[in-house]
C-alpha cells in the first residue's frame, strides 16, 4: 500500500513539473529597426523571451547573431556596433524561438555645401535654400536625413533645420552642417538689397472704365537690379476716377485724369492715369 502510495505520488509530481514546464516559444526584440549613422555608433536591443502561454521569461539565455559582420556585429549582451554603410539582420535566438531586428548603417563621410546660383543677395528675409550633398563611407551618395544646420551670426542669416538661409541683414556669417561625424562649412556674405528708384517708362498710362489694369514700373535696388515681391505704398490723387491697390493694380471708377503714387521704401515715382 506504501508502496503505490509513494509511486503515485512521484507520477503526479512528474505530471505536474511537465505541465508546469516553460518553453521558449517567442522572442522579441526592441527597436526592430535600428539606424546607425556614424562608425562605432551603438544601441542597446532590448529582449524578451515569452513562453507557449505569453509569459515572460526573465533568466531564459539568448544567441545574438549579425547577418552582416561586416555592416554591424553584436555581441553576447544584445549591443549593436555600426563598421560601415549597409544592412544587417540581428537575430536573437532562444531554443527555437528567434526574433530579428533591421540595422541600417548609414556613415556619411564627407559633406558638401554651397549656395544657388542667386547667391545670398536680395530683400530682407529672402529664403536662398542651401544646396547639400554628402557621400557615404563607400564613396557612394550619402541619405542626409537627420543633418543639423547652424549659422554663427543667426541675426545676419538664420537657417532651418531643411537647409534653407533667411537673409537678414547684411554681413558675413558662417553656415555649419553636421551628419554623424562628418562637418561642412559654408563662408556667407549677406548683402540686403533695399528699393532705391521706381522706374517708370511711360509717364502717362490709360486704363479702361470699370477694368483692373496692372500699371507699368519697375522697382530698383540700390545694387540696380529689379525687385520682385517688394512692399509698396500705392496712392491715387483722385479716387473718384482711379483706385489702386498694394501691388500697383489701377481700376479706372471714372472718366477722366488721376496721379498715381508708387512708392517702395523711400523710393516713389508718379504716373498720370487716364481712365477711357
Amino acid at each position: 500500500m506504501r508502496g503505490k502510495f509513494w509511486g503515485g505520488w512521484a507520477l503526479a509530481t512528474v505530471l505536474l513539473a511537465a505541465a508546469g514546464c516553460s518553453k521558449p516559444t517567442k522572442v522579441e526584440v526592441r527597436p526592430d529597426h535600428v539606424v546607425l549613422r556614424e562608425e562605432g555608433g551603438r544601441k542597446s536591443l532590448l529582449v524578451t523571451v515569452l513562453d507557449q502561454k505569453g509569459r515572460p521569461m526573465d533568466k531564459a539565455k539568448v544567441t545574438f547573431a549579425s547577418s552582416a559582420p561586416d555592416v554591424a556585429e553584436v555581441d553576447a549582451s544584445g549591443v549593436v556596433k555600426a563598421k560601415s554603410s549597409g544592412e544587417a539582420i540581428i537575430s536573437a535566438a532562444c531554443g527555437k524561438a528567434t526574433g530579428t531586428s533591421r540595422v541600417d548603417v548609414k556613415i556619411v563621410s564627407s559633406l558638401k555645401l554651397a549656395l544657388p546660383n542667386s547667391g545670398s543677395v536680395g530683400p530682407v528675409n529672402t529664403v536662398v535654400p542651401l544646396l547639400v550633398s554628402g557621400k557615404n563611407d563607400q564613396g557612394e551618395p550619402a541619405d542626409l536625413e537627420g543633418i543639423v544646420f547652424s549659422s554663427s551670426v543667426p541675426q545676419v542669416a538664420a537657417v532651418d533645420g531643411r537647409g534653407n538661409l533667411t537673409l537678414l541683414s547684411t554681413g558675413d556669417t558662417v553656415i555649419t552642417a553636421t551628419l554623424g561625424k562628418a562637418t561642412a562649412t559654408l563662408p556667407v556674405k549677406v548683402q540686403i538689397e533695399v528699393p532705391a528708384a521706381v522706374k517708370v517708362d511711360k509717364s502717362t498710362q490709360e486704363v479702361r472704365l470699370g477694368e483692373p489694369s496692372p500699371l507699368d514700373f519697375t522697382v530698383l535696388s540700390d545694387l540696380g537690379r529689379p525687385m520682385k515681391a517688394v512692399p509698396l505704398t500705392c496712392t491715387s490723387s483722385n479716387e473718384k476716377i482711379v483706385q489702386v491697390d498694394a501691388n500697383g493694380t489701377a481700376t479706372g471708377v471714372g472718366r477722366g485724369t488721376a496721379v498715381v503714387t508708387i512708392a517702395a521704401g523711400t523710393a516713389k515715382n508718379t504716373i498720370r492715369v487716364v481712365v477711357r
